[in-house]
């Protein structure tokens, strides 16, 4: 089975975004705007172009989320990160495993905390890890902010795929995502 790559998208950010809402408005824009390459044999299986971008890009997303609540942790001791960087963890599994059973070509993404293959999200991390490093109430506000964009990237892949797998596996990231949300609203 031929497998599909991703091809990476040039972000046009430049220097510290100081506005947590303009990168994450950058974000979402990226998340369409990833060309992959596909091959009949995928989209045989009924896989777009357009899900694989969003189940890539969710994949990272997933990935950025824990790694950033792992640092985090380790930097405020707030308990509620450490938790909800588990539930990322069991998520980015869930769409690796997901994307691997479409035999999509994940090889290009990056394990390594900190590190990722798509230079918006590569961007969005060091952004958001800044801001949160600034205090504890500014951690929080920058997972509330996270959860709230998964939210809406979620949203928007449910609403555009037509396979069945993907949208239970979205809906079900989706409800997580929405008690990760509520959690750090009550403690902020």
């Amino acid at each position: 089975m031929k497998k599909i790559t991703n091809t990476q998208t040039k972000a046009n950010h430049k220097g510290h975004e100081a506005n947590t809402h303009h990168s994450l408005d950058a974000h979402s824009k990226a998340v369409s705007e990833t060309p992959v390459e596909s091959s009949d044999t995928l989209l045989a299986t009924g896989i777009t172009p357009t899900d694989i971008n969003a189940l890539l890009y969710m994949i990272e997303e997933e990935k950025m989320a824990r790694d950033i609540y792992d640092t985090l942790f380790e930097q405020t001791g707030v308990v509620s990160f450490d938790k909800i960087s588990d539930s990322e963890q069991k998520h980015y599994d869930t769409l690796v495993s997901t994307a691997e059973s479409f035999g999509i070509d994940i090889s290009s993404l990056s394990t390594e905390a900190g590190i990722f293959s798509n230079d918006t999200i590569q961007t969005l991390y060091d952004d958001l890890l800044t801001q949160a490093s600034a205090s504890t109430s500014s951690a929080i506000a920058v997972g509330i902010a996270i959860e709230q964009v998964d939210i809406v990237d979620l949203q928007a892949a449910i609403q555009t795929t037509e396979i069945t797998l993907l949208g239970q596996v979205y809906s079900n990231l989706l409800h997580a995502s929405e008690h990760h949300l509520a959690a750090f609203e009550n403690i902020a």
